[in-house]
C-alpha cells in the first residue's frame, strides 16, 4: 500500500503544470479583459453606427429634397436640373449602400466576438 501511495505521490508531482514565464498566468489574465473590452466597445460602435446611419439618411434625403426644390426656384435648364438631381441622389444611393455594407461587417464583427 505504501508503495502506491509513494508511486502515486510521484505521478502527482510529475504531472504539474510548468508555466513557461513567471508572469504568464497575468498575461493571460490581461488579454482575457481586453478582449471583453474590445467585446464591449464593438457593441458601443454598432449602436453608434445605427443610429449615425438613421441620421444621415435622414439628414440626406432632407438635402436631396432642399436642393431639389431650391433648383426648381432657379433658372436652370431642365436637362441640367434633372442631371444634377440625378448625380446627387447617386451620390446619396452610393454613400447609403457603403454604410449598410459597414453596419453588416461590424455586425459579423459583434457575432464572432460573442461566438468566442
Amino acid at each position: 500500500m505504501e508503495n502506491n501511495d509513494e508511486l502515486m505521490k510521484t505521478l502527482m508531482q510529475s504531472s504539474k503544470l510548468k508555466m513557461p514565464f513567471s508572469d504568464f498566468e497575468s498575461r493571460v489574465m490581461q488579454t482575457i479583459e481586453q478582449d471583453e473590452k474590445k467585446a464591449v466597445a464593438v457593441l458601443e460602435d454598432r449602436k453608434r453606427g445605427i443610429y449615425f446611419f438613421l441620421a444621415g439618411m435622414i439628414f440626406g434625403l432632407g438635402l436631396n429634397y432642399l436642393l431639389s426644390k431650391s433648383w426648381k426656384d432657379l433658372q436652370f435648364n431642365l436637362p441640367q436640373q434633372e442631371n444634377a438631381l440625378l448625380v446627387s441622389q447617386i451620390i446619396y444611393a452610393i454613400l447609403i449602400l457603403f454604410f449598410i455594407e459597414r453596419l453588416v461587417k461590424l455586425y459579423h464583427l459583434n457575432h464572432q466576438i460573442k461566438g468566442l
